[in-house]
């Protein structure tokens, strides 16, 4: 029981959230075919929509469309907007509702969050739903549900050696922040070691930093912080995310 009633603490949290603003109602439907780990082909009637579940990542894939396959295909769904509504595919980017016969209607992102079967991924023009979703992983990672149970998805620490093998994906990195410094530019560098040439650096651009001060994730706010971040690693003197908004850091507590 104890497991049992965080999680429904949790999943009522994000219910609420889906249905406030700064959501805006979308198309109506019946899906009739999960067509990828994230993706979904909706009837409204009109024509066949491409969904794809915004604010998610799937890097098992085969276990995201084996739920989405059990939770969604063959049932009536409505989406929900925050943001980018259209990606460069011409999909629907939202928030995803299954609505269940004689019951309440349940949000899909959510239901494949707090099982293991994808992660949070946010993005600058979609990301209204991050925060709800984020407590939902924390749950999810702490049983080892799905992917967590993986040691291929496990959160990386910050060692360089060990984050060069990662270049060139996604991942979520976690450790203390040694030194935070905003160059007079604006940009911002996040240090994870003492020589910044070879250690793992996170990076935010001058046009992005006032969303970061604005949310108290400025340099005097992180430094000696642990925090958590996600994004794609690069090589640039060393393994580096680059983040645009404020929703990809998390600060840990000590």
């Amino acid at each position: 029981m104890r497991a049992i009633m965080p999680l429904l603490f949790l999943l009522a949290l994000a219910a609420c959230s889906f249905g406030a603003d700064p959501f805006t109602p979308g198309e109506s439907g019946q899906v009739t075919e999960v067509s990828g780990a994230l993706t979904l082909a909706v009837d409204t009637g009109d024509n066949v929509l491409e969904v794809r579940l915004a604010e998610l990542d799937a890097p098992d894939e085969a276990l995201s469309r084996s739920l989405l396959e059990a939770e969604a295909a063959g049932h009536a769904v409505r989406l929900a907007y925050a943001g980018q509504e259209r990606d460069r595919y011409g999909r629907a980017l939202a928030q995803v509702h299954v609505r269940n016969e004689g019951g309440a209607d349940s949000w899909l992102q959510a239901r494949l969050v707090e099982s293991g079967a994808a992660r949070v991924l946010s993005h600058a023009d979609n990301r209204a739903a991050a925060r709800d979703l984020l407590v939902l992983e924390s749950f999810a990672r702490d049983q080892r549900r799905g992917l967590w149970a993986d040691p291929a998805h496990a959160v990386r620490d910050t060692h360089p050696d060990a984050l060069a093998q990662d270049i060139g994906s996604v991942q979520l990195v976690e450790g203390r922040v040694v030194e935070a410094t905003q160059l007079r530019s604006g940009r911002i560098y996040l240090n994870f070691g003492a020589d910044y040439r070879t250690d793992f650096t996170v990076m935010i651009e001058a046009e992005d930093a006032p969303a970061f001060l604005e949310a108290g994730l400025g340099p005097d706010a992180l430094e000696t912080r642990r925090i958590r971040v996600r994004g794609w690693i690069e090589d640039e003197n060393g393994p580096m995310i680059r983040i645009d908004h404020p929703e990809r850091i998390e600060v840990l507590v000590d």
